[in-house]
Parts: C-alpha cells; structure tokens; sequence
C-alpha cells in the first residue's frame, strides 16, 4: 500500500507541476510583480508539502 501511495504523491507532484509550468516559465522570462511572486511561492510550498508526505510514506 505504501508504494501506491508513493506513486498518487508522485503522479500529484507531476500534476502540479506541468499544471503549472507555463506559469512558471512566464515569471522566469517576464520577472516577478507581486502577484506572480506569490503564486510561485504558493506553487513552491504545494510542491514541498507534497515531497514531504512523500519522504513520510518511504519512511514507513
């Protein structure tokens, strides 16, 4: 079960992320005013959150 549980963290941090990529790329390109910042910092912290529960589930 727990390798199941690696695999649903992983598919959600690929999800995230390609879900979010074009994003990410603008504000690389374009620099960051407030709002993009923030998303990206949002964006961030989901990504971390969910390595997190990933590192978790491996210790188990």
């Amino acid at each position: 079960m727990t390798a199941q549980h690696i695999k649903e963290i992983d598919e959600a941090i690929s999800e995230l992320i390609d879900s979010r990529r074009l994003e990410v790329v603008q504000i690389g390109q374009n620099g960051a005013n407030p709002g993009p910042l923030k998303n990206l910092v949002e964006i961030q912290a989901a990504i971390y959150a969910l390595l997190r529960a990933k590192e978790h589930e491996m210790s188990l």
